[in-house]
């Protein structure tokens, strides 16, 4: 049964990124809208992202592709995107296609604001 994909923006001014929330299922159909979500970012001027993942419950290839083209976006723009609370499926996902090592990844959002105030 797919769960479907709810993305919620928070900015963090004091940290200059912001946070996306999703929860729910990442695949063919629901990638759009994270996609949407940073693109609107990055092209509003936001270079820094920490897309928190704690909440998806599923993950398909179509998924790290949108990591990945997210990845690359703020790369471009100067900035950089950070994955947080990566467990579960997701975590076996990218562990098994190597990409674990290519993002980078905190334990929890807290971490990944703490890391984006001292970059600053």
């Amino acid at each position: 049964m797919s769960r479907e994909l709810f993305v919620d923006i928070a900015h963090h001014h004091d940290a200059d990124c912001a946070v996306v929330t999703v929860t729910g299922d990442i695949d063919r159909t629901s990638s759009p809208l994270l996609r949407g979500a940073v693109d609107r970012l990055v092209s509003g001027g936001q270079a820094h992202i920490v897309i928190d993942v704690k909440g998806v419950t599923f993950c398909d290839s179509t998924g790290l592709r949108t990591f990945l083209s997210g990845m690359t976006a703020t790369f471009e723009a100067g900035g950089w995107l950070r994955l947080a609370g990566v467990g579960g499926h997701l975590e076996r996902l990218l562990q098994i296609t190597d990409l674990h090592s290519f993002f980078i990844i905190d334990p929890d959002v807290a971490g990944s604001l703490a890391s984006a105030r001292t970059r600053g």
